[in-house]
């Protein structure tokens, strides 16, 4: 019973020290001050003074270690006022090609009514959030803010190369600054969250593939089956002819014409594609080039995706190897183009499963009339990939590997495909606008499979926090 009675006292200590503590960070959050390498000399020669001074009882010493001591104390109290009743706010895109500009906002609003901010200088943080996709590379946003009156705003942009593919988080941004004479540095830390996917690099394709196109379109044209409503597009009425189906008769203009009318149709010559991407990479000991060809094969597929979805005409399907292979599937559209482009951004380089299983989990129509394109980073034996599939057997396995055009980017298969060159940043005509402020919260999934066109939210992101 004693014991008991000996343990109450520390644990509600424990908590209204952390309750204490909760209300002095929120007060006066996570400040640092300390003198900069100019303010160590400085103090060193003030203290040299006073000993002096004292040493010799010379009071002109005396007198100017006093005068020395006021720079010291101003730096002291008044660059930590500075710092006060800051709003921060950051301004970015939701997406951005590798390789593009990458252009970020800063704007600090001063909420204090007489007294300006002087040299306020901003230092952020921009990290990945799978070090296995993007590597160890970041981006460390900087700006600086000469003056920021009272009641006003100060407002800075702050540009470079945008790193590798992946999903990029910002950790706390810091806002510090050694007025009024660079004696001492205050800073202080304000948690500001925020995302940022940074889509693959991509390049151009070349004449060869569009060639390869055309030629899969006229080939597969005669073959084809009746398409779908989402695949045959609306055209209009004629009259009605001996080799037309009944089905296609429309009765109301029919009865109000007194004679048959039928709805004419206009069939699209897109071929369908399938697009099948195999990031393979060894478990142990993977070489500079090896990982490259993986880049290589994602920024192909990326392109690939790119193109096609320019096309509202066709259907489009990408699917990858892995521990868990997994399809997107749908009509090309901009919505489609985010959902496949943010999937490429954060795939993994696999060293587990092949195309068999990939095959299983691709849609039976596409597999049976899509032109399909396996993409990969080794060498593949398609005949024995399809023998193992569920899905494919003996008679389709065989038309199936007729279809197929494997590339295989560690042979340099992909040169007469796709070039990678510097060019300007990449415009998505609708799906790229000007950045406004959003309400989706940070981190929120965008993802989700779909079944129309309709054109995703993609607005810049803005996050703010407020300084004390």
């Amino acid at each position: 019973m004693g014991s008991n009675a000996a343990r109450k006292p520390p644990a509600q200590g424990g908590r209204f020290l952390r309750a204490t503590g909760r209300i002095l960070s929120a007060i006066w959050p996570a400040e640092r001050s300390f003198p900069t390498r100019e303010g160590m000399y400085y103090v060193g020669v003030s203290l040299a003074l006073l000993f002096a001074g004292l040493y010799q009882q010379v009071n002109l010493i005396l007198l100017v270690f006093t005068l020395t001591a006021g720079p010291l104390l101003a730096s002291v109290f008044g660059g930590r006022s500075m710092l006060r009743r800051l709003t921060v706010t950051r301004r970015l895109p939701r997406y951005v090609f590798s390789g593009d500009p990458l252009s970020i906002d800063y704007t600090i609003e001063n909420g204090r009514r007489w007294h300006a901010s002087l040299a306020v200088f901003l230092e952020d943080s921009l990290g990945p959030l799978d070090r296995a996709v993007s590597g160890t590379s970041g981006v460390a946003p900087r700006g600086f803010f000469p003056r920021i009156a009272g009641r006003a705003r100060g407002r800075i942009r702050w540009e470079c190369t945008a790193p590798k593919r992946g999903r990029y988080e910002f950790r706390d941004l810091e806002l510090g600054t050694r007025s009024p004479f660079g004696i001492v540095e205050h800073r202080v830390t304000i948690p500001l969250a925020g995302d940022l996917t940074v889509y693959p690099r991509v390049g151009r394709l070349t004449r060869r593939w569009h060639q390869l196109q055309r030629q899969s379109a006229e080939n597969r044209r005669g073959a084809r089956h009746d398409r779908s409503a989402q695949q045959i597009e609306y055209h209009g009425l004629r009259d009605y002819r001996a080799c037309d189906s009944p089905r296609w008769i429309h009765w109301r203009t029919s009865a109000r014409r007194g004679e048959l009318i039928v709805k004419e149709f206009e069939q699209q010559n897109e071929q369908d594609l399938a697009l099948l991407v195999d990031p393979w990479l060894p478990r142990a000991k993977a070489t500079p080039e090896q990982r490259e060809a993986v880049e290589q094969v994602i920024s192909f597929a990326s392109t690939v995706c790119l193109e096609t979805c320019r096309h509202s005409s066709r259907r489009l399907v990408m699917g990858w190897t892995g521990p868990t292979p997994g399809a997107w599937n749908g009509p090309a559209s901009v919505k489609l183009l985010h959902e496949l482009l943010e999937q490429l951004a954060v795939l993994r380089p696999a060293s587990e499963g092949g195309l068999a299983e990939l095959f299983d989990v691709m849609p039976p129509a596409m597999l049976r009339d899509a032109v399909l394109v396996v993409v990969s980073t080794r060498a593949i034996n398609l005949a024995e990939e399809a023998e193992r599939s569920v899905r494919l057997s003996g008679g389709s396995a065989r038309g199936f590997l007729g279809r197929v055009l494997l590339l295989n980017a560690s042979s340099g298969d992909l040169d007469g495909y796709f070039q990678l060159d510097p060019a300007s940043p990449v415009d998505l005509g609708r799906q790229r606008g000007p950045a406004v402020d959003s309400s989706r919260p940070a981190g929120e999934s965008r993802r989700s499979r779909h079944s129309g066109d309709d054109e995703p939210s993609l607005d810049g992101q803005q996050a703010g926090a407020s300084r004390p």
